[in-house]
């Protein structure tokens, strides 16, 4: 680690429609939040969410935003009752699934369809000075940095029986896929998640790693940043995730979020 200090988190999030989805003229599928929130000692804790709604789910932007949404108002509702992140264990998620089930089977009745139509991915990462906790149900990744520029995911990207498919929090078997880890010891200071529709350039499915070299200039590019969001940093990211570069790898769409506290 070299001696690295902790600084305040630098973030920038973004999810951008895939170039089939614009051919079809559907919606982006993919939401994402990120959020710097305060426990009762007034120590940050980042809150990054990301969900990818299944191609074939006709409701599955819905799908996707709600459940970012409900989870972050979950991570705040907690953290207002001073709660901490000691209390943010697999038992809490899977409550919470619960609950977002609920929400979506209501959704459902009121559309005339089934869960199924908003079905949707979900990952997370719950950072704060004490630990660091990860869950995911679905594809996607989550990629975590303990020195500097060297990367590591948390969770290999899920995979259903066939190619190309996954599973979903709007599944009824979703508590049964859901994976989660608690981290404590090993300071994390850096993080990034996304969707599938990076998978192929994020990870090296050879060696089944991260691709470090793909994460450094984002990386080293946000440390220089000298505000926790910079727009001119989001617009960047934007501008890549929708780069020909990209969709020539990919035409599905992407999200994006990195964090660093990095102080060295």
């Amino acid at each position: 680690m070299g001696g690295c200090v902790k600084a305040s988190w630098k973030y920038a999030f973004a999810s951008v429609k895939g170039t089939s989805h614009e051919k079809n003229g559907l919606p982006c599928q993919d939401a994402s939040l990120c959020e710097i929130l305060k426990d009762k000692n007034g120590q940050d804790i980042l809150v990054a969410v990301v969900s990818d709604g299944a191609g074939s789910a006709p409701l599955s932007d819905q799908g996707s935003k709600l459940i970012c949404a409900l989870f972050m108002d979950e991570m705040k509702a907690l953290l207002a009752t001073g709660q901490g992140t000691e209390d943010v264990t697999e038992t809490f998620f899977k409550t919470w699934l619960n609950y977002f089930q609920k929400e979506i089977k209501v959704r459902a009745e009121i559309s005339s369809g089934t869960p199924r139509d908003f079905a949707c991915t979900f990952l997370c990462a719950i950072i704060s000075n004490e630990c660091e906790i990860f869950a995911q149900i679905g594809d996607g990744a989550i990629v975590v940095s303990n020195e500097l520029d060297h990367y590591l995911w948390v969770f290999w990207p899920h995979q259903g029986e066939y190619e190309n498919t996954t599973f979903f929090a709007t599944d009824v078997k979703a508590e049964e896929w859901l994976q989660y880890e608690r981290r404590k010891g090993v300071p994390c200071f850096e993080v990034a998640l996304f969707s599938d529709g990076l998978q192929r350039l994020a990870l090296h499915y050879q060696t089944q790693s991260a691709h470090s070299p793909f994460f450094r200039p984002f990386f080293s590019a946000l440390r220089s940043q000298e505000q926790s969001v910079s727009d001119k940093y989001t617009q960047s990211l934007i501008s890549f995730l929708g780069s020909p570069p990209v969709n020539e790898r990919t035409d599905d769409d992407k999200t994006f979020i990195l964090a660093t506290r990095r102080g060295d």
